[in-house]
């Protein structure tokens, strides 16, 4: 059964995505929400869901690191992975609401 909070909790953690565009995958703020966002799936759909496992896998920085990357590419894999969580929360709060 689905609380309340946890629905609120995952709204709060969609809205939370927009100001995380002005972050990077080692600020704070991003470290807490990703852990917050990860609880809140755990809790709504269980430890070894489809749903969290995709959340877990969603990649915020490029998959190999070379001399050649540069902050373009790490700019790009960091709002790609936005864009995929956005999209996973949101597909999320629909089965739940």
């Amino acid at each position: 059964m689905t609380s309340r909070g946890d629905a609120a909790l995952l709204e709060r953690s969609l809205r939370e995505i927009e100001n995380l565009r002005n972050a990077s995958p080692y600020d704070e703020a991003f470290r807490r929400w990703r852990e917050e966002t990860e609880g809140v799936l755990s809790r709504l759909f269980g430890a070894a869901s489809p749903l969290l496992e995709h959340f877990r896998g969603i990649l915020f920085t490029p998959l190999f690191l070379t001399c050649r990357c540069d902050d373009r590419l790490f700019s790009e894999a960091y709002e790609n992975g936005l864009r995929e969580a956005r999209d996973l929360v949101r597909r999320c709060l629909e089965r739940i609401c």
